[in-house]
């Protein structure tokens, strides 16, 4: 990418902002993980540049800052502005990944990130050790260093532990994905686990009123 490609791409996200804005969103999540654009300029293992954007933690990281600082000045200050950020490789150097996505955390915080979906870079073909709940201690340790609310989703299944990460302070959100495509009725399945008085209202009104109609019927 030429500098004027990046500018380019940086006023996409900022016009992207500004429809989203218009459509009636009220959150906006950046996505700088899994091998996309701001992650690819983050790693040391897939930048290679020799400009301002490359070489260092600083230079790798001004892509990601510049593209935050500027959806921040149009997107509403009253509403959350977050990204997904791989902050592991797996490469075999994970404290130097993680110290370094803290760092660059920091900055973006300072620029107006409100919250971290904490996830995988995949800038390499590493193998990743998957296990269920992966990510929580790694988000946990986030929140702790950045002063950062921070969320994550990998392989978080079951209803009750995911409730104990929030009520234990190691995240403030579970992000639900892979687990909602496996089964569109996890969220009503998890109220009920968790015993919320009305499982089918933790769904959007038209399918929870047509729910208890079908039910009581």
């Amino acid at each position: 990418m030429t500098l004027a490609d990046i500018r380019r791409v940086q006023q996409d996200f900022v016009a992207a902002a500004k429809r989203a804005h218009e459509a009636g969103f009220k959150w906006l999540e950046l996505h700088f993980a899994h091998g996309f654009l701001a992650q690819s300029f983050l790693s040391k293992h897939s930048n290679a540049r020799d400009d301002a954007y490359g070489g260092s933690l600083e230079n790798r990281a001004r892509f990601l800052v510049e593209t935050v600082a500027a959806v921040r000045q149009v997107w509403p200050e009253e509403f959350p502005l977050t990204a997904r950020l791989g902050v592991l490789e797996f490469d075999g150097d994970d404290g130097a990944n993680l110290a370094e996505s803290i760092d660059v955390l920091k900055r973006l915080k300072a620029h107006g990130l409100d919250l971290v979906d904490v996830g995988i870079g995949f800038s390499t073909m590493s193998p990743v050790p998957w296990a269920p709940n992966m990510l929580v201690p790694v988000a946990g340790q986030v929140r702790s260093e950045t002063g950062l609310p921070v969320a994550t989703s990998w392989l978080i299944a079951d209803a009750k532990q995911a409730d104990g990460f929030v009520r234990d302070g190691q995240l403030d959100l579970v992000m639900v994905a892979r687990r909602l495509l496996d089964n569109p009725h996890w969220p009503q399945q998890a109220a009920r686990q968790l015993g919320v008085a009305k499982p089918s209202w933790v769904l959007p009104t038209p399918y929870a009123y047509w729910l208890e109609s079908w039910a009581a019927a």
